[in-house]
């Protein structure tokens, strides 16, 4: 920025002290070569006289002017002696250059007389002023002309980057975020930085002790009160330490902590650089640096602990009547005013804020402080809401319990306060009770309170209760298999978190909406919200440990789905990474359903009924939809494995498309026709997911054929194929029989007509079903195989070729571990190879294997 001021009349360099002026001005000038033509004047006291200083620079550089011309002591020069020197300037050959440094320009007589030497003395002088206060210069005027260079604090500051260079150079290694931690207490102060830099190099642990670093002890604080604080008028002193109390100083609240003429004052401190800066884009708010701000708050403290006390509590009633609640909590915390704070919570029906944060922010991390011993109904409350939001229900239980044998006139100033914020909080508990309808009841009676005509003055909306009473009555919806309603209650959920702002209710939204959609067979749609859920979550900072596990499932079933065995196993480990899923019901049965059609695809159906058992004995107290699910793929698995008598299970759920295919394949394997036929009608009715027709109609596909009819099992295998292609379902036609199967692989039409059906969505991974290879001829010669591979040792070939595992390929052919290990070394010994990516090499090169 000093480079580009040749053509400027002015430089100036403002901001407080210790942010590196005289540095910047001293290296600057030595790098320009200019020496011969630049003069420099310190002033050091007080009481030094502007104008000798400066002719003596001039006479100095070879401008000759008459000592005589000017007088010791401040004031107007004469007319025709400014005049004089501008001309003598003027009349000099070279263009010069000269540096002011500690003079504070207050006088208006001074700075007229400048402002005329600067603006008549052309392209002969540049004059560069480091200060710490404004000079009360035209400044508005070189702006308009483009004669003035500013550099102020902004461009002083250090960067992350710059910061930690100064950390290295002082034989300090800090990680990353250490330096990001230290620049951001220091606010790139070049001198906090200097001696935070100094304090952490005598800790045994530099990164750990980023936090203790403050402005109110040792070298900062000695530093801050000699060259800040020293130099204020007793008046300026008092208003900086009444407004060091909040974070931010707004506007009205500057006046209430330090009279009217404040905010008026804080204005002109800020053109004086006391080390406040203007908030970007809140007009009239400003902000301490924050190790100035640990000073000013200790010196308060100590020199008038009462006057401290009064400032906070006045600062948190301003906060509270501006609707702030977090900053009013705040302020009634720091005097241990817990009554006021829990109050402030509920009277303000923050308990959906406090429920939504993530634990680490300021409201949450206040109120944790709250003796537990407080008898009293608002604290009550908000104990009972600590404890719902970190998972401990049981104390949740206990202080709902005690809010509750308290309730009545004496609970509190708005006793209909306390009542919604305890209806809001056992709807959201509830969502995780056994009785999904109990949980529906609660949750309605939660909105009737919100949308209660005598509820009493809302101070704010809170567009987050809404939200998350939404959210629950969907919740218990879903569990009540009401699929249609809950789906428009969390879409109208997602609209009132979007409202709130509240990227958690949002992601659980679309997480629940996208496991509806699996179960409606909507995989497309199913993936689309869960990507959103999970981008949501991203983009609010949700921890990824208190993330809703719905949108993991849901994608996880989708990949199952599609037989994507290795995107669906990784979905799966993401959600057992997370801490909610042993807690919401709903993640928690589909996830045991997920990992269990895993787990068959992997041929381990004893692992899948042993996970399924287990997990429906969790829902035997809930005789609901989930309930429901879990016993109907308990029986699928079962029958599937030659169990028929399993489907006895879910007979009572015959109308129910997913229990009618199980019974239908049950009454197939015991020869009931008629009975299959009844069942079957229902799973091959519209009203069936995609991915249940389409088992259905592979079942109907096995029947004919065992039956000989097989024009008949042509049609219903195509039926099968044009159902799944359009959500790309691929799981039934692994899991059909190998009759169903032989089928579609004969029928070279069908098998080009449905390329997708052997392609799977994760890049470069190719899923078979021994499909044969293309006709083309390869450009490379053919080595002659030394003995041909049979069926299977070709279908093996082509799981090999999509990266499939012993154990996954096992899976898929229904055969053991063992026999799929004898077929690859009979392959690799047959291609004359011995590793598995050679084998699929050489059987592209020999067109085994589509190319």
């Amino acid at each position: 920025m000093l480079d580009r001021s040749d053509a400027c009349s002015l430089v100036l360099v403002s901001a407080p002290a210790g942010t590196g002026k005289t540095a910047l001005v001293a290296d600057w000038v030595a790098a320009c070569g200019e020496q011969d033509r630049t003069a420099w004047i310190t002033f050091d006291g007080a009481d030094a006289a502007f104008w000798p200083g400066l002719i003596g620079c001039l006479e100095s550089l070879g401008v000759a002017v008459s000592p005589d011309t000017v007088r010791g002591e401040e004031g107007p020069l004469d007319r025709q002696v400014r005049r004089a020197i501008a001309e003598t300037v003027c009349a000099h050959p070279a263009r010069l250059t000269v540096v002011v440094d500690g003079y504070d320009l207050l006088s208006t007589d001074v700075a007229d007389d400048l402002d005329f030497l600067l603006r008549h003395a052309r392209d002969r002088l540049r004059l560069v002023m480091a200060t710490r206060v404004d000079p009360v210069l035209p400044l508005y005027r070189y702006r308009l002309d483009d004669t003035v260079v500013e550099v102020r604090m902004a461009d002083l500051a250090f960067t992350d980057e710059e910061a930690g260079e100064l950390t290295q150079q002082a034989g300090l290694t800090l990680t990353p975020d250490s330096v990001h931690a230290l620049n951001l207490r220091t606010k790139g102060w070049a001198a906090g930085l200097r001696f935070g830099t100094q304090l952490l190099r005598m800790r045994p642990d530099p990164d750990d002790a980023v936090a203790d670093i403050v402005g109110d002890t040792g070298n900062i604080a000695e530093y801050l009160v000699g060259e800040v604080l020293a130099a204020q008028s007793p008046d300026v002193r008092a208003l900086l330490l009444a407004t060091s109390v909040p974070d931010t100083i707004q506007p009205g609240l500057a006046e209430a902590l330090g009279g009217p003429d404040a905010e008026r004052t804080l204005t002109f401190l800020t053109r004086d650089n006391v080390l406040i800066e203007p908030v970007p884009g809140h007009t009239g708010c400003y902000r301490y640096n924050p190790l100035f701000r640990d000073l000013l708050r200790a010196i308060l403290a100590y020199e008038s602990p009462d006057e401290m006390n009064r400032l906070q509590r006045t600062a948190a009633e301003w906060y509270s009547r501006d609707g702030q609640v977090t900053a009013s909590v705040t302020h009634f915390v720091a005097i241990e005013a817990w009554e006021e704070a829990a109050a402030e919570v509920v009277e303000d029906l923050a308990v959906g804020q406090l429920l939504l944060d993530d634990g680490t922010a300021g409201l949450t991390r206040s109120l944790r402080l709250m003796p537990s011993e407080l008898d009293d109904p608002a604290a009550t409350v908000v104990r009972a809401t600590l404890a719902l939001g970190a998972g401990d229900t049981t104390g949740f239980t206990d202080e709902l319990a005690q809010v509750k044998s308290e309730s009545g006139e004496g609970s509190g100033s708005h006793p209909w306060a306390t009542d919604v914020a305890v209806r809001v909080l056992e709807a959201v508990c509830a969502q995780t009770s056994e009785d999904p309808s109990q949980a529906m009841s609660l949750a309605t009676a939660a909105e009737e309170a919100l949308e209660a005509p005598d509820r009493g003055p809302m101070v704010n909306p809170h567009p987050e209760l809404d939200a998350l009473v939404i959210l629950s009555k969907g919740i218990a919806a879903l569990r009540q298999g009401r699929l249609a309603a809950a789906d428009a209650m969390f879409k109208s959920g997602v609209a009132a978190a979007a409202a709130a702002g509240s990227e958690a209710v949002q992601v659980e939204c679309l997480g629940y909406q996208a496991v509806i959609a699996c179960c409606r067979g909507k995989l497309s749609r199913a993936a689309k919200l869960g990507a959103r859920a999970i981008a949501a979550a991203e983009r609010g900072g949700v921890n990824a440990g208190d993330r809703s596990a719905a949108a993991r499932v849901a994608l996880g079933w989708v990949e199952m789905e599609r037989y994507d065995l290795r995107a669906a196993t990784e979905h799966v480990h993401a959600v057992e990474r997370l801490d909610r899923p042993l807690r919401d019901p709903v993640p928690h049965a589909f996830l045991a359903i997920v990992r269990a059609r895993l787990q068959v695809a992997h041929g381990d159906r004893l692992g899948a009924l042993s996970g399924l058992e287990q997990a429906a004995a969790g829902f035997m107290d809930e005789r609901g939809w989930l309930g429901e699910q879990l016993r109907i793929e308990l029986a699928h698995v079962r029958v599937a494995a030659g169990e028929p008598a399993a489907a006895v299970v879910v007979e009572d759920l015959d109308d129910e498309p997913e229990a009618a295919l199980v019974l239908g394949l049950a009454h197939l394997q015991l020869g009931d026709p008629d009975a299959a036929d009844a069942a079957m009608s229902t799973v091959l009715s519209k009203r069936a997911a995609a991915p249940v027709q389409v088992s259905g109609w592979l079942a109907e596909c096995a029947r004919r054929l065992r039956d000989g009819a097989s024009v008949r099992a042509h049609a219903a295998l195509e039926r099968a194929l044009t159902l799944a292609a359009r959500e790309r379902v691929r799981r039934p036609f692994h899991e059909a029989p190998a009759v169903v199967r032989q089928l579609l692989l004969r029928d070279k039409q069908l098998s080009t007509e449905h390329e997708w059906l052997f392609e799977i969505s994760t890049p470069s991974r190719r899923l078979s079903l021994n499909k044969p290879a293309p006709t083309s001829v390869s450009s490379r010669p053919s080595a002659p195989v030394v003995e041909e591979l049979t069926e299977k040792e070709q279908e093996v070939l082509g799981h090999l070729a999509n990266l499939l595992t012993t154990e996954e390929i096992a899976g898929v052919m229904y055969i053991s571990v063992n026999t799929i290990r004898t077929h690859v070394r009979n392959i690799l010994r047959k291609l004359g190879v011995t590793r598995r990516n050679a084998a699929v090499r050489r059987a592209r090169e020999l067109q085994l294997l589509p190319q």
